[in-house]
């Protein structure tokens, strides 16, 4: 599985979990920091516009502490390595 398709069945399970103000509590946690737009682009991310794994998986870590993610929706191999933005 590709970190693609890990991002579509990660934000198909949390699409409705996620609070509206997931964006706000990641970025006030110091997340994004490498972005110019950082609310822009998490917010795209949350939205599905950007499919962006390690940003979505931040997202559901800060805004849902007690959600499990489930390892097979974690980057794995080289994919965990090499971060999607970079590709």
């Amino acid at each position: 599985m590709t970190n693609k398709q890990r991002y579509y069945y990660l934000q198909a399970e949390v699409c409705e979990l996620l609070p509206p103000y997931a964006v706000d509590m990641a970025i006030r946690a110091g997340y994004g920091q490498q972005y110019e737009s950082a609310a822009r682009r998490l917010s795209h991310v949350k939205q599905g516009k950007i499919a962006n794994l390690p940003d979505l998986i931040a997202l559901v870590e800060y805004a849902l502490p007690t959600y499990a993610i489930p390892a097979r929706l974690r980057p794995q191999g080289e994919e965990a390595e090499v971060p999607l933005f970079e590709k």
